[in-house]
């Protein structure tokens, strides 16, 4: 896990410019750090040591051979197993890290490579020979990578920030993207980050740019797989397949030479982590949960439900309220943009702890929700499929089993709203647009980027598969662009802020690929959410965590400070004339949002943030003598 960063044909990029670039990324990689210098080339790395902690795992990486340097971000999981393989065309290694396997296995199979590899990873090959750079990003993006091509060169890095270093001049908001955000809440659409010019580089594609011609092309190696025609119907087997490949994600993802411990909740995704890796590694696993205080204790009950079979007792990790909008500006820092979830806050905590007690692995459950239909909406969509194809009495009953099974899971009165909600689109447009923070965009900046979105074609990314069942069709949106990629790079950035590595079981793509290929039944049955999950939850002895109905995932105090003092601390940092945020919203309107978030509405706090965490960022990442950029 690392930072790294390139620079291809500028040959008038000064060394101590590049070295200075590089710093911004020292968090990434705390360890080590290297520079390859060639006839307009340039390729940095900062390390984080993790596999091979020897001079050994040092980056840029040289093939003495063929001259083909690699700069590396992630982890190959399966290296041992490609090692073996490679073994047998005759590579001898001169190291243990997963890097050297990877520029290997290159050299070796080319772009084909990309299929063969289980893990997160953002990394670049340049091949001096062909004057050519190779450059891919993982199939989900777990792993950050952004670039900008101009007229004269090609640049990448882990993080904006370090091209912005390179590039002054793209120190400019990319206007669309604030938009995409503040109005519908999207993150990071049609491959847009949150500064002009500098782009997200897709995942599950890898790129090639020539030096000599100044060309990048841009190629997809992995998509979402079809749905089966025929789900699984015997539950037995359905478990027992989830069960061998979610036990070796999470195995696979115990491969390290540091400590590597567990993000617990309590709630489903992360008590399934925490079992499998007992079940399948050995040693005892240390924990980590947040709490707020003794008034506020978070989901620690739960944490210690989940852990007491093992004899365990995790870590409570206090996020106190104490600075908390001076360590909001930090993370507006780190993560090069404003975020939707003050989850960030309790998470920025932890990673800390966990530095500090030198466990620089976490395993974390992200990424179940949105494959397996954690979230209510995804129960409704279920239920309105399964009302339209109820023909017969035994139909309609089932139908009725399943409603009052949503009621006492979600509760009568949210079951009904989400299904209001799901059975009139149009209703989630008006909300937006009289109670959300849409409605605090000034007027002329509405106009101007509605003209440009048309334009532009936005939202183009992974939308729809006709083979898919409604359930699939929606956690598909879900999975591949509305929800996740937002959480990905939060998590991400959070981690690496602190020089820690998170891994993610539920990202395995053998996994991911399973659950897409199979139908509703294994995420959602008779109003339950992931149905499958909770059956292996029995399975292992973790029955009281699969039937609760309580979860809470990381919940925050932050609205409820947004409201102390009248909302004092809200009108200090977006009410007054030093406010950024005011180049994009109309302060009479940010003042009757704060109003309908005192009043008690509800989702007001979760769109103030919104705004809050806007302004942290054009704080953080802009200097005084930069003016918001209009056009795109």
């Amino acid at each position: 896990m690392c930072g790294i960063l390139g620079c291809i044909g500028n040959r008038s990029l000064q060394r101590k410019h590049f070295d200075s670039a590089l710093s911004t990324l020292a968090h990434r990689g705390p360890d080590d750090q290297g520079v390859c210098e060639a006839e307009g080339v340039l390729l940095g790395h900062r390390r984080l040591s993790i596999i091979d902690l020897s001079r050994g795992g040092h980056q840029p990486m040289v093939d003495p051979e063929s001259g083909a340097v690699i700069v590396f971000n992630g982890e190959i999981y399966n290296y041992l197993e490609l090692r073996e393989q490679l073994e047998r065309y005759g590579h001898i290694f001169r190291t243990k890290s997963d890097t050297e396997v990877l520029l290997r296995a290159y050299l070796q199979w080319g772009a084909a490579t990309l299929e063969k590899l289980n893990g997160m990873w953002a990394f670049a090959i340049w091949l001096p020979n062909q004057r050519k750079l190779f450059i891919a990003r993982d199939r989900f993006g777990v792993k950050p990578l952004y670039y900008t091509h101009t007229k004269g060169s090609f640049a990448f890095a882990s993080e904006p920030k370090a091209l912005l270093s390179l590039f002054p001049d793209l120190r400019k908001p990319d206007s669309l993207a604030v938009y995409e955000f503040l109005a519908q809440g999207l993150l990071y659409t049609n491959g847009r980050s949150f500064y002009q010019d500098v782009h997200v580089f897709p995942i599950g594609h890898y790129g090639e740019y020539f030096a000599e011609t100044n060309q990048f092309r841009m190629t997809r190696y992995w998509d979402y797989p079809d749905e089966k025609k025929i789900s699984i119907s015997n539950g037995h087997d359905a478990i027992e397949e989830f069960s061998a490949l979610f036990e070796d994600a999470v195995k696979l993802r115990t491969r390290s030479d540091v400590p590597v411990g567990i993000t617990l909740s309590g709630g489903l995704d992360s008590s399934a982590v925490l079992a499998a890796a007992m079940r399948k590694t050995a040693g005892e696993r240390v924990c980590f949960t947040s709490v707020y205080g003794e008034n506020e204790r978070g989901e620690s009950k739960w944490a210690k439900i989940a852990a007491e079979p093992y004899g365990m007792l995790p870590v409570e990790v206090e996020a106190t309220k104490d600075g908390w909008l001076e360590t909001l500006q930090q993370i507006g820092w780190h993560m090069d943009g404003p975020g939707y979830s003050p989850a960030v806050y309790p998470l920025w905590h932890l990673m800390r702890e966990a530095r500090k007690q030198g466990v620089l692995v976490l395993l974390e459950g992200q990424g179940a929700d949105e494959a397996l239909g954690g979230y209510p909406q995804y129960a409704i969509v279920a239920f309105l499929s399964l009302l339209k194809s109820s023909t017969s009495i035994s139909a309609l009953k089932r139908a009725r089993n399943t409603w009052g099974n949503l009621c006492a899971t979600f509760t009568a009165r949210w079951a009904l709203l989400w299904l209001i909600r799901e059975s009139f689109p149009s209703l989630i447009a008006y909300n937006r647009r009289h109670a959300g923070a849409y409605m605090t965009l000034r007027q002329d900046f509405k106009a101007d980027m509605e003209k440009h979105q048309s334009q532009a074609g936005c939202f183009q990314s992974q939308l729809s598969n006709t083979t898919y069942s409604p359930v699939n069709q929606r956690l598909l949106q879900d999975h591949s662009r509305n929800i996740l990629p937002g959480l990905l790079h939060y998590g991400d950035a959070i981690s690496m802020a602190h020089g820690v590595e998170s891994r993610l079981p539920f990202m395995d793509y053998r996994l991911v690929e399973w659950i897409f290929a199979n139908g509703d039944d294994v995420k959602i049955r008779d109003g339950h959410t992931k149905w499958v999950l909770r059956q292996y939850l029995k399975k292992v002895g973790q029955t009281r965590v699969a039937e609760r109905k309580d979860k809470q995932g990381y919940p925050t105090p932050i609205e409820s400070w947004l409201s102390e003092n009248n909302g004092a601390a809200v009108r200090d940092l977006l009410l007054t004339p030093e406010a950024r945020v005011t180049q994009f919203c109309d302060p009479r309107r940010i003042g009757l949002l704060l109003d309908r978030h005192l009043a008690g509405r509800a989702g007001a706090g979760s769109n103030l943030y919104r705004l809050i965490s806007t302004e942290l960022w054009l704080r953080s990442c802009f200097h005084e003598k930069n003016s918001v950029h209009r056009s795109t």
